[in-house]
């Protein structure tokens, strides 16, 4: 009988270490039944799985906590909107926390300090230690897997995101920019310039938009070109494309820089009409919306937060 129960409990462990149907794998971590829960810490005042909004260093943060992620070793991702926008704005647009939910992160997203003038909100350099420092909260009130943690943002965000990646390599794994370039003329520090440079070779994938009236084409083309001769990359090899986006990559070792470079445009009727190609490829949010409605009109050949997250998943930290 005592071989039997023994038996029956060494099976019953084997189902809790299944790979479900997402296709997320679970990382090497105690299976949940054996992990103490997370435990509410700091402006973390609620650990339950699913959506939440917190205050933390004065910002909201909305966040998504899959259920997978009550166990130890799940991924985490920063997710920074541009002006006018929200936390929740910005996933609509790319669904990160849907994605998430899906593979296995736990996806923050933060909204800066309101935006001169009008609705939504903004960010400047003074945020940056409050976003690494909700970062950390977060990796470590839920025990994540600190190879996998990311960053993405667009437009102000992206300005953001290139400045992290840039000063905060050893705490993001891969990083995620999308149309936003060198800093100068938008009162912003990045990187590739001014003798700024990770401290290593940090995979990105960028989206750029050809006729993006409000960054500049030449202006992103620039901050990837320093990108790949800083890195010492190769290429581009091309991955994917039609007569409407190029899908590169330039590599040399380990390094990957990833460009998505398209011709989508702004709806013609949409607020945001005359910055063009500043849009967000694959978002299927209302183009009529009173407040950051900035899809590109379809038809899209791919959707940004998708490959956002099939890069995130294939470049976790060395």
């Amino acid at each position: 009988m005592r071989f039997a129960l023994a038996l029956f409990a060494v099976l019953g462990a084997c189902d809790n270490g299944a790979v479900d149907d997402s296709g997320f794998h679970p990382p090497d971590a105690a299976p949940a039944t054996d992990a103490a829960p997370p435990t509410p810490t700091g402006c973390i005042d609620d650990v339950a799985t699913g959506d939440h909004t917190y205050t933390c260093g004065g910002l909201r943060v909305d966040a998504r906590i899959p259920a997978a992620c009550q166990a130890p070793g799940c991924g985490l991702i920063l997710v920074l909107h541009g002006d006018t926008g929200s936390g929740l704005l910005m996933d609509a647009h790319i669904k990160m926390r849907d994605l998430g939910e899906q593979n296995g992160y736990i996806v923050i997203a933060p909204s800066g300090p309101p935006w001169p003038g009008g609705p939504g909100s903004t960010w400047n350099s003074s945020n940056d230690a409050t976003l690494v420092d909700i970062t950390n909260q977060f990796a470590s009130v839920f025990r994540v897997d600190a190879k996998k943690i990311h960053v993405t943002g667009f437009s102000r965000g992206g300005f953001v995101t290139w400045r992290l990646l840039c000063d905060h390599a050893d705490l993001f794994a891969s990083a995620a920019p999308a149309g936003a370039g060198f800093g100068q003329g938008f009162g912003e520090t990045t990187c590739f310039q001014q003798n700024r440079a990770p401290s290593r070779n940090i995979p990105i994938v960028f989206l750029m938009g050809r006729t993006d009236v409000s960054v500049g084409y030449n202006n992103m083309v620039g901050i990837r070109d320093a990108a790949i001769a800083k890195y010492g990359a190769t290429g581009p090899s091309v991955l994917d494309q039609d007569a409407k986006y190029t899908h590169d990559r330039w590599a040399a070792g380990d390094a990957v820089i990833e460009t998505f470079d398209h011709a989508y445009e702004n709806y013609p009727t949409s607020d945001f009409a005359s910055a063009k190609g500043h849009c967000i490829v694959g978002s299927t949010t209302d183009p009529t919306a009173p407040q950051y409605a900035i899809p590109c009109q379809p038809p899209n050949a791919f959707i940004w937060g998708e490959q956002v997250m099939q890069f995130f998943i294939a470049h976790p930290m060395p």
